[in-house]
């Protein structure tokens, strides 16, 4: 809060956890009752609770337990967790991890918040949010992670760890029915050719269709239109050499319209935009796109590992992932003077987006079992073009106008080397000491489309002002972390952390001048935790102080270019944030689970530019008047008051309580669970603040998820699951745009059956 003492609020956090968890080792007994979780956030397999990191980690069965059936629905299930789908496009989500995301998916933007699948990176958010099928567990990291993973972030990792291929043959199929005319199939087989040749199949379908009526047309939009296959051949020609090839294939149409409530709080779509309406106005086939969004994404992955002597191991990840989006949103709503058909902001793009990584990682334990280690190599090459235009409409007269109709291409070329080890240095006392040198080279340009109207954009301008079109950076980022066993069942530890988020190029820029590179941010986080197995195992209670500094926030601000004021992505503050955050699990009797994620944070602005402290004071003394010919308020981080804004997507607080109980009722198993999620008002646009009029501060929020599960004894491997999320039905805005709020999705309801054999 403000004035608070961020060192005060994290002292007492850390006092908090050394007590509970001094007291609670002192209570622990030898029976069982929770469930052992295996991670690999340190790069090789461990037990949760001796991991020093942030970290929540979920079975596929408790990902179904949750309703999560895509990324996105992670939002709101892990303790400072926060994000909406992108303006528009719902493959793409905008994820926030303690204050640090970005809610740009154009290619020239990086991600704060990293998502893995089976160890390569997902480089573009264009798809980031997808179905998840045949998932073994996901890890949602939180703090930067700087050493072991494949791209440097700020915020965090999700790794998403798929089922491999098993010995024998087995199976699912599922299918369901549900609101808003969902329809979906999954189903997965194993079949094993031979002992040293196993494959597995797996594959999805998701159709509904759509939430909100589009007025002018009658068409129900924000639809989805999902299919995926993945094919896995894993290969084990001796007992020491293991291969595994995976191909996967996604199409997946997910659109993310402007919606509102109508007078029978039904969801409606102002806007007009219909296919065809912008042919003629914006150049090429993107302007012939049916209204939507779609992302189609290929990709491969081979890995290789090879044990080498009983110490060592090498593992050989190659990773290449091609995506093509296309889309023709409009990113806000029609004002009731606009009648064009042609839509009030409209966005229309054809991206191709394409990656190859490749890396060579070392595991290893000395010969006294004293040290265990990790090393590797890794290199990542990155390939982008996007044709993409967009317009305005002026709000008070109803002129429509291209602002730019152009052609992006950028590239990245990026080198790593990393080791961390895990050094016992006493009897239950380990010392971690990590570090990665990071080499990267960016490249840009832009030339405007043949033919097309608007900004006469081309690289030779660019560079002819001043603006580089490519940028290198060299970075060390260390780790170290120092963890005390107390007892079998319970440790603590502190840790320092270094991660940074690469710079890029405001690539939406609309004048020649104004596509100034904005710098790398870079963050210290400081932890101190404790995981802590209580009570004979029958209560989990994992909880980290936080405390991080990050400097030059990648964030909107004013800059002044040839003495004119315009609005860009730049650096023009630090961000201090603080808080702690409680994973517990309580299985107070068998068949009786509670789970309990607890998020806290107090996220500030601080060292913020002189430029921006002027252009407060100006708001303040006079509301209405100007900064440097640009009008002073509400405008980047400086609300409409002229305070400096609250940072995005930070609440207080953030709630994830739920409680299954299973139990056996005339050879039918019952489980049925009850979920709350819950989070303080935060801002959800870069000028909110709690005094906002202006639709960017979001409201306390809280959403109810229910479901049963039913097992038949006399149908072994028969099962049916019937739920609800977003129970109540609360039409909550997820973000912000301008004047306009983005609703989240309304509230839902789904059957299935799925036959295990």
């Amino acid at each position: 809060k403000e004035g608070s003492d961020p060192m005060r609020t994290l002292n007492a956090c850390i006092a908090s956890i050394l007590v509970a968890s001094s007291a609670a080792a002192s209570h622990a007994q030898d029976q069982g009752g929770l469930e052992e979780v295996t991670v690999t956030a340190q790069r090789r397999s461990q037990s949760l609770q001796d991991v020093p990191i942030a970290i929540t980690a979920f079975t596929s069965e408790q990902l179904a337990a949750r309703q999560v059936f895509d990324t996105y629905d992670l939002v709101r299930n892990i303790p400072n967790l926060t994000g909406n789908a992108n303006v528009g496009v719902g493959t793409s989500s905008s994820l926030y991890v303690r204050g640090l995301g970005n809610a740009e998916s154009i290619a020239t933007f990086d991600l704060p918040v990293g998502t893995y699948v089976d160890d390569v990176y997902i480089s573009r958010q264009n798809h980031n949010n997808f179905s998840m099928f045949d998932v073994e567990r996901i890890e949602v990291l939180r703090g930067p992670q700087g050493t072991l993973f494949g791209r440097n972030t700020t915020g965090g990792a999700i790794n998403v760890v798929m089922k491999k291929p098993g010995t024998e043959y087995q199976g699912y199929v599922e299918a369901g029915v549900g609101r808003f005319g969902l329809v979906t199939a999954r189903g997965s087989v194993d079949l094993p050719i031979s002992d040293t040749l196993l494959t597995k199949f797996s594959a999805y379908r998701v159709t509904d269709d759509g939430y909100a009526k589009q007025l002018s047309t009658g068409r129900m939009l924000n639809d989805r239109d999902a299919t995926g296959f993945r094919a896995d051949v894993r290969l084990v020609p001796t007992d020491d050499v293991t291969v595994d090839f995976v191909a996967e294939y996604v199409d997946d149409r997910n659109t993310n319209f402007l919606n509102v409530l109508d007078a029978n709080e039904n969801r409606i779509i102002n806007n007009k935009l219909t296919q065809g309406s912008l042919v003629g106005v914006f150049t090429g086939a993107k302007a012939a796109l049916d209204v939507g969004n779609e992302a189609v994404t290929r990709a491969y992955t081979l890995s290789v590992q090879s044990i080498i002597n009983e110490n060592i191991s090498l593992t050989s990840i190659t990773g290449y992932r091609k995506t093509d989006h296309d889309f023709l949103v409009d990113s806000g709503g029609e004002l009731p003077r606009v009648t064009t058909t042609r839509g009030f902001t409209p966005l229309n793009n054809m991206g191709d987006h394409a990656q190859f990584s490749q890396e060579i990682k070392l595991n290893g334990k000395s010969p006294q079992r004293n040290m265990t280690w990790v090393a590797g190599l890794y290199f990542m090459n990155e390939d982008n073009s996007t044709d993409f235009a967009n317009a305005n409409t002026v709000a008070t007269t109803g002129v429509f106008s291209v602002a730019a109709d152009r052609t992006m291409k950028n590239d990245l070329k990026t080198y790593a080397i990393y080791a961390q080890a895990d050094h016992v240095i006493a009897e239950k006392v380990t010392f971690t000491t990590g570090l990665r040198y990071t080499s990267e080279t960016k490249t840009f340009g832009i030339e405007r489309n043949p033919g097309a109207t608007g900004a006469a954009l081309s690289s030779t301008a660019i560079a002819a002002a001043g603006i580089p079109l490519e940028l290198k950076e060299d970075v060390w980022t260390p780790r170290v972390a120092l963890q005390y066993d107390l007892s079998d069942d319970v440790m603590v530890f502190a840790s320092a952390t270094r991660g940074f988020k690469s710079g890029g190029w405001p690539a939406r820029a609309t004048a020649n001048n104004a596509f100034i590179p904005f710098a790398p941010e870079k963050v210290w986080s400081y932890e101190i935790g404790t995981r802590a197995d209580l009570f004979g195992d029958r209560l989990r209670i994992n909880a980290t102080a936080f405390y991080a500094i990050t400097d030059d926030i990648q964030i909107p601000a004013r800059i002044d270019i040839n003495g004119v004021q315009i609005s860009t992505t730049t650096n023009p503050a630090d961000l201090r944030n603080s808080g702690l955050e409680i994973d517990a699990v309580w299985v107070p009797v068998d068949g009786l689970n509670i789970t309990a994620g607890i998020g806290l944070q107090d996220a500030k602005y601080v060292a913020i530019n002189q430029r921006v402290l002027d252009q407060a004071a100006v708001c303040r003394a006079n509301p209405a008047g100007l900064y440097q010919g640009a009008p002073a308020c509400n405008a980047n981080f400086v609300d409409q008051f002229g305070n400096i804004a609250t940072p995005v997507r930070s609440p207080d607080y953030t709630v994830s309580l739920s409680a299954s109980y299973e139990f056996t009722v005339g050879g039918i198993t019952l489980t049925p669970n009850l979920g709350v999620n819950a989070s303080d008002e935060y801002a959800i646009g870069t000028t909110g603040s709690p005094q906002s009029t202006n639709g960017t501060w979001s409201g306390k929020q809280t959403y109810i998820n229910a479901g049963l599960n039913l097992k038949f004894a006399a149908i072994e491997g028969l099962s049916v699951t019937v739920d609800c999320r977003n129970c109540e039905d609360k039409a909550y805005p997820m973000s912000a745009l301008g004047p306009f709020q983005f609703l989240d999705r309304p509230g839902s309801w789904s059957a299935r059956v799925r036959y295990k054999f």
